[in-house]
């Protein structure tokens, strides 16, 4: 009797399931916010070095909105990453905190099984950055070229900020004492143009600017004044005028380069037939090092699960917060590595292969080993547990001891504010170290250039107080979050609110935490990180090697009435091709005087191989003198800073150039918004410590992720707009007060809202 056997069932294609169209539903919205959050943050801090950077060189603000919209491309292809992992972390810790995770494994379902649908979003997500990386960001990189070049070869809006120097082309530099709002009625105007012969100097009590149809064609009309023009051989004619008007033709002549000249610019099928062509302009090993980059950018995004899991699923004891912060941490490192395995092969180092696929391979080994550790109990891995054992060792550290007689406990005071200090200490340094590696990751190679590894640690420690200037008030935030989860997590948050304490009682007690770090913060960015920069900045330019040493460029400058321009600056603080023009009451030039260099001394400057030029009411007279005293407050330190490429001062130094004793190459309203910063800038502390107070709601049985989420994003967004309205009060859009203070005041008082609501 035959049997019938069964036919074998074709083997089934994957699926989705209800468990793959719940992750997916889950995972949607916070990765569309998180992704809209972060692009938005990138894309103002790029505003913020636009405004400042167009600013500096006379261009139209109309190109700003151009210049950000050509590096969208760009700032998606790295918020992508970054957003995708956040989403999946928030997804995941919530789901395992309500115990979701464990009802799937509990039906059957692997872990492995969990993470399929995030791996396949993950290599969509890898094809999107793939395209944006491939196809997208080199034509958007020669757009912002582009519009750049446009902004600056434009020719000069015909605007004047107030005792700003504007280089409105090669020969032609223009300035005035007093600008009204329009910054074309001026008061107190010098003007200075080169000429083969010598140079023509323009001054006159007041004028008006005005800008004709072809955009480069500007009008000058200025009133009361006199003009002083050099002649052959030493001889100089002055005239004097009520009225005068003149049209000057600025604009730049440099022209724009084609697309292609930089790796960067191509696209990958245009990178492939470079590589294969022998008659190629750019190094072949440029172009692999190029692809390799994008490439392995491009290829990290699917094994972004591997990593953000386990650290979402933490032990129910466990800490998230530190997971997150790693998994940032290996973002950033992993972003910056490929930056220099790239550096490292285009200079022949390596191959791009070992370099570029070496840092790909640590990052996607760490994330797989740690995926694979967790599989037998999900959550727990080694670096969960590495993090367990960091923090009982911490909360044994600050156990608070049986009360004695003779010393009595600790208050509650005491109690909050050791462990908030404790974890502000630890959050600041492992900032502070993550900023110094980032930072001589992408320096590493420039340093090695400047004496060898040793000096790297001075790299280190001039940027020291600038990374503490950084992380600070950051620092504070994370602190403030991991203490008052803790307390709410060990339910010593119901105890204190059982006994009728309010949170604004509890920030009280936390409070003297942040006021220590808000004066350490004032005085380590009012008088410590400008001297450091300061610092930097001489020590970088001195050591450059030759090859990369450029021309100094000429500064200038004002000191009390005087206009002065110098070539360039010694080590030792003597100024070398020196101008300097003296102005009467009316502000028209009275004494110009030239020297080859001048050198400090205790009652002035001494001018070296001089001419002075004697300007009287109907001629203008020349001299030579070896040697002639000029009588000024500038300093030789301060001499030196107008040379370094970091403009930081202190607030004594701002209150010098307020009152005419110090240089002035900026104006009032950068001087008074730096003073008001000094102050603002330490109220971010306690600013920070606010935000972090709802943290301190949660409870055993509450999701606690989001409240570190909602402080951590609340304090990105702070500083964000804190350093928005500065740079608006530097450019003189906005009030310096109102500049320095708004974001502070507007913060507090939504945090303190917040807490209200929560109290109610």
């Amino acid at each position: 009797m035959a049997v019938a056997v069964p036919a074998a069932r074709p083997p089934r294609l994957w699926r989705p399931s209800l468990i793959d169209g719940y992750l997916l539903r889950t995972l949607a919205r916070p990765a569309v916010a998180v992704l809209g959050v972060t692009l938005i943050a990138f894309l103002l801090e790029l505003t913020l070095r636009l405004i400042s950077e167009l600013s500096a060189n006379g261009a139209r603000l109309g190109f700003l909105f151009g210049l950000v919209a050509t590096q969208i491309p760009y700032q998606l292809g790295l918020a992508l990453p970054a957003s995708f992992f956040v989403a999946m972390f928030i997804v995941i810790a919530r789901m395992d905190e309500d115990s979701e995770i464990d009802a799937i494994l509990a039906g059957g379902v692997g872990f492995g099984r969990i993470a399929a649908p995030l791996i396949l979003t993950g290599v969509v997500l890898s094809i999107v950055s793939l395209l944006l990386a491939g196809f997208l960001q080199p034509y958007a990189r020669y757009g912002y070229r582009a519009v750049k070049n446009a902004a600056l070869q434009a020719g000069w809006t015909a605007q004047l900020d107030p005792q700003v120097f504007i280089n409105a082309g090669p020969d032609f530099t223009i300035t005035a004492d007093e600008v009204d709002a329009t910054g074309r009625s001026l008061k107190g105007v010098f003007i200075r143009r080169k000429s083969k012969d010598g140079e023509q100097v323009v001054t006159a009590t007041g004028g008006m600017l005005g800008l004709a149809p072809d955009g480069k064609t500007t009008d000058v009309r200025l009133n009361g004044g006199a003009v002083y023009v050099d002649g052959p051989r030493g001889t100089g004619r002055l005239l004097r005028f009520g009225t005068v008007s003149s049209r000057e033709i600025i604009g730049g002549d440099e022209e724009l380069k084609p697309r292609g000249g930089d790796a960067r610019e191509l696209t990958i099928p245009e990178l492939l037939r470079e590589m294969n062509r022998p008659d190629a302009l750019i190094p072949r090993r440029a172009l692999q090092a190029e692809l390799a980059a994008r490439l392995a950018r491009a290829l990290a995004v699917p094994f972004l699960p591997f990593l953000a899991m386990p650290l979402a699923m933490a032990a129910k004891r466990g800490r998230r917060a530190p997971g997150i912060i790693l998994g940032g941490a290996v973002l950033i490192a992993f972003h910056h590595g490929v930056s220099l395995a790239k550096n490292f092969a285009i200079t022949g180092a390596a191959p791009a292969w070992l370099t570029v696929g070496g840092v790909w391979a640590v990052m996607v080994g760490f994330g797989v080993w740690l995926f694979l550790s967790s599989r037998r109990r999900p959550g727990d891995t080694p670096v969960s547990r590495l993090f367990v054992s960091i923090d009982t060792w911490i909360e044994r550290r600050i156990k608070i001891k049986p009360a004695t007689p003779k010393k009595g406990a600790m208050s509650l005071t005491g109690y909050i504010s050791r462990i908030l200090t404790v974890r502000t200490l630890a959050a600041l340094a492992a900032l502070i170290a993550l900023f110094q590696a980032i930072d001589l990751l992408e320096r590493t190679a420039d340093i090695l250039q400047r004496g060898g590894v040793l000096e790297m640690f001075r790299y280190a420690g001039l940027r020291l107080p600038g990374m503490f200037q950084q992380s600070a008030g950051f620092a504070v935030l994370a602190g403030g979050l991991f203490t008052f989860s803790q307390l709410a997590r060990s339910s010593e948050m119901v105890v204190m609110r059982a006994t009728g304490l309010s949170l604004y009682q509890i920030a009280q007690r936390a409070l003297p935490t942040a006021i220590i770090m808000a004066l350490t913060y004032i005085i380590i960015a009012d008088q410590i990180t400008p001297r450091a920069e300061q610092a930097l900045s001489r020590w970088w330019n001195e050591s450059a090697p030759a090859a990369s040493k450029s021309a100094p460029q000429p500064q200038w400058f004002r000191i009390g009435g005087d206009v002065v321009v110098a070539r360039d600056a010694t080590p030792e603080g003597a100024l070398l091709g020196v101008s300097i023009y003296e102005r009467g009451p009316r502000m028209t030039l009275q004494r110009r005087m030239t020297a080859t260099s001048a050198t400090y001394a205790p009652d002035g400057w001494r001018l070296h191989d001089a001419v002075i030029t004697d300007v009287s009411a109907t001629k203008a007279e020349n001299r030579r003198v070896s040697e002639y005293l000029w009588r000024t407050s500038l300093t030789r330190d301060e001499a030196l800073t107008l040379f370094n490429d970091s403009y930081q001062i202190t607030s004594g130094a701002a209150i010098r150039s307020l009152f005419g004793k110090g240089p002035v190459t900026r104006t009032p309203a950068e001087f008074q918004t730096r003073l008001h910063r000094t102050l603002a800038g330490g109220v971010a502390p306690i600013i920070m410590l606010l935000l972090a107070l709802p943290a301190a709601l949660g409870h055993q049985r509450s999701n606690r992720t989001w409240p570190v989420i909602f402080g951590l994003g609340m304090g990105l967004l702070y500083l964000v707009v804190d350093g928005l309205l500065t740079a608006l009060g530097q450019t003189g859009v906005l009030p310096p007060a109102l500049a320095a203070w708004g974001a502070p005041v507007a913060f507090a008082c939504g945090a303190v809202s917040i807490l209200l609501y929560a109290e109610g």
